[in-house]
């Protein structure tokens, strides 16, 4: 009996052994190269999960950014588009790490990879630990652009922006300066209100055009009790009879500007925003829609208003020179007009402008 236990132990031990060998025969061994080509895809392995999650942060990042500036979507809106995003990082999470598990199967099995399956060109891509990937906001949703194309898809559609603006209005002589003027410096004033359109006309956002329209309302207040008073085909100013307790001549004119934007801030596809200092040169042309008159004064203790409306032979049409510089949406803005006021006035007197200009 204790023969028989011996020789069934002994028959075990050669079945695994055979087995051992068999097994052994049939192994893959791997070269250095397949060694490190592992460690490679073990190693991408580990960072899939990494990488994606990162590439989320960024995208949640961009989105905060762009909503606190420009409240693109209501609440619940910006929620599901932050919940779809992070559903679909995970799912590149799950794909990225299958394929490569695959990869390594493969490799253990054949001791090489296809060339389909090539670590090298999936280590090249991810070198910046991001898959070659830049995360842009786009038309309001998010696009994914390779690192090359990046490079030339920066945000080249035109944007629109309600413009503001208002401060000093004044007209100066022709061979004059502002001490010459005959109008309040505090008192005259302007205001103008319109929409622009911006285009890029650079690969960094860096230079843009902008044009638009923009009702513009100038305001002068002469000194010294005077009012305009139309003499055939002259307008000047003249003395009023009585005490003016208020002299305003107002144009309310349509005009178009156009101006070379610069920034400072270079773009990288971003949603383009003015922030940094940026500034414009350029011009405008237009056209005078109205012109106003309005007096207040006293008559033997009464107090009286007359407005006048008329022509008083102002140029209809307009052309000058503008700029305005700045930190982000508001600017210091500036503009010329070279055509006068008055036609066929003995002097000549252009329109000046300089107060605060904001883009919404």
């Amino acid at each position: 009996m204790k023969l028989n236990k011996i020789l069934s132990l002994l028959l075990i031990i050669c079945i695994f052994s055979i087995n051992a060998i068999a097994q052994d025969s049939t192994a893959v061994k791997l070269d250095d190269k397949a060694k490190k080509q592992l460690a490679q895809l073990e190693q991408k392995l580990k960072n899939i999960e990494t990488e994606e999650k990162n590439k989320l942060k960024k995208i949640i990042s961009e989105l905060n950014t762009q909503q606190a500036q420009d409240s693109l979507y209501s609440p619940a809106d910006f929620e599901a588009i932050k919940i779809k995003n992070a559903k679909r990082v995970a799912q590149n999470i799950k794909n990225r790490q299958a394929v490569v598990k695959n990869q390594i199967e493969f490799l253990k099995r054949n001791g090489y990879l296809a060339d389909e399956m090539s670590v090298a060109s999936e280590a090249k891509n991810n070198d910046d630990g991001n898959n070659g990937e830049s995360f842009t906001i786009l038309n309001k949703e998010i696009k994914i652009y390779s690192e090359d194309e990046s490079k030339n898809n920066v945000r080249t559609k035109t944007q629109k922006d309600l413009i503001i603006a208002f401060g000093l209005n004044n007209a100066i002589p022709e061979n004059g300066g502002l001490n010459d003027s005959p109008f309040k410096v505090g008192g005259s004033r302007f205001f103008e209100i319109g929409f622009l359109w911006s285009s890029s006309i650079s690969k960094n956002n860096s230079l843009r055009l902008d044009y638009g329209f923009s009702f513009q309302f100038n305001g002068l207040k002469p000194e010294d009790n005077q009012i305009f008073v139309e003499n055939a085909d002259q307008t000047n100013l003249e003395t009023f009879e009585f005490d003016l307790d208020k002299s305003k001549f107002r144009q309310d004119n349509l005009i178009f500007p156009v101006h070379l934007h610069v920034n400072t801030k270079k773009g990288n596809g971003d949603y383009f925003i003015r922030s940094g200092f940026n500034f414009g040169l350029g011009g405008f042309l237009g056209l005078n829609l109205n012109n106003v008159q309005k007096l207040k004064f006293d008559i033997n203790g009464d107090n009286e208003k007359q407005k006048t409306k008329d022509d008083f032979n102002t140029n209809n049409f307009l052309y000058g020179l503008s700029a305005y510089a700045g930190f982000g949406d508001t600017t210091l803005y500036l503009t010329y007009s070279i055509n006068p006021i008055f036609t066929d006035n003995p002097v000549d007197i252009n329109n000046v402008q300089l107060g605060l200009r904001f883009a919404f």
